[in-house]
């Protein structure tokens, strides 16, 4: 077949699905409100179960609800047959998807999840199926043509539920305020999650691991630190541990164009007496990118507190390595 043909084919399967999108969004079913009041106003979690495609599509509609607030579970029909319905409280809302609303293994248990106490929320094209009767709201999802060209592959209609699904996590979000730490909260692991979760504090090297020294320390003791905290620099500090410079291998590179490099040299002679600096509290992944967006990147900063207490060192390497 050429390659014309074929992306012919992908196009055409592409325009029916966006068809059908689109005609479900212009007859949207406005029962879709009644399901968001109904988790809005619930105590208890969104159960989403459903059968085949429909249960993969579930699936994705309970991790998506999860991780954006709204506490949701996966439930197989066939499972909940056999004894996991006691995951279900009186207090919960049941997400039931199926096209034709005729699935047996579906339709099976919803008597038992109602007797529960539980509200059942159908998703279906038939409004007529016994699904439809077994629901407290019925959400239509008309299909205007599967892309599959036998119109039978569920295609259009499982694009349809999850894209329904993704449309009532998303209003539940905005109506519970549902922010960009929250959503952090809930996705540690992850680069967006660490980028708006992790601060410096979390990050910097401190403690023992923090290079620091005196006004007054000699060469031997500054190159020491340096060796041995292995960040290419040191923190200079008053009596009072307060940050007063800072020394990097440039400063030591740099003082010795211009002077001898004598033992007796000091940190004091030796430091740039202004470096740049940063906060505890800073978001490790703001510092990272003020760090790499100067004209001159710095690899290596101090960190202080409010008081201008040297608390510890950040690098461009330790930055990095979180995956930020």
């Amino acid at each position: 077949m050429k390659e014309k043909d074929t992306i012919s084919i992908v196009k055409q399967a592409l325009d029916d699905e966006i068809s059908s999108l689109v005609h479900f969004r212009d007859k949207l079913d406005p029962s879709v409100k009644d399901c968001i009041d109904l988790i809005l106003n619930s105590n208890g979690k969104v159960i989403v179960t459903g059968v085949g495609k429909s249960g993969d599509i579930a699936k994705k509609i309970s991790h998506t609800l999860s991780s954006t607030g709204t506490s949701a579970y996966f439930l197989h029909p066939t499972d909940a047959s056999h004894g996991d319905s006691g995951i279900v409280g009186p207090d919960d809302v049941v997400l039931a998807i199926g096209k034709s609303g005729e699935s047996e293994e579906l339709n099976y248990i919803l008597p038992t999840l109602r007797k529960i106490g539980a509200k059942i929320v159908g998703i279906t094209a038939n409004a007529k199926s016994k699904l439809a009767s077994l629901s407290d709201v019925v959400i239509i999802t008309p299909v205007l043509k599967e892309a599959c060209p036998l119109d039978l592959a569920p295609t259009s209609s499982t694009t349809i539920a999850l894209v329904l699904g993704d449309a009532i996590a998303v209003a539940l979000m905005e109506l519970k305020n549902f922010q960009a730490n929250d959503f952090a909260l809930y996705h540690p692991a992850g680069r967006l999650g660490k980028r708006l979760s992790l601060y410096l504090s979390d990050v910097m090297r401190k403690g023992e691991r923090n290079a620091s020294i005196s006004l007054d320390a000699n060469l031997e003791t500054i190159l020491k630190e340096i060796t041995e905290k292995g960040i290419g620099a040191t923190g200079v500090v008053d009596a009072d541990s307060k940050l007063v410079g800072l020394i990097t291998d440039y400063d030591i590179r740099k003082y010795l164009t211009k002077n001898t490099l004598l033992p007796t040299v000091t940190a004091k002679e030796m430091m740039n007496a202004n470096p740049n600096s940063f906060r505890p509290d800073e978001k490790a992944y703001d510092v990272l990118i003020k760090m790499e967006g100067r004209e001159r990147p710095i690899s290596v900063a101090p960190v202080v507190d409010e008081k201008g207490l040297f608390v510890g060192m950040i690098s461009l390497h330790d930055l990095l390595q979180k995956g930020l």
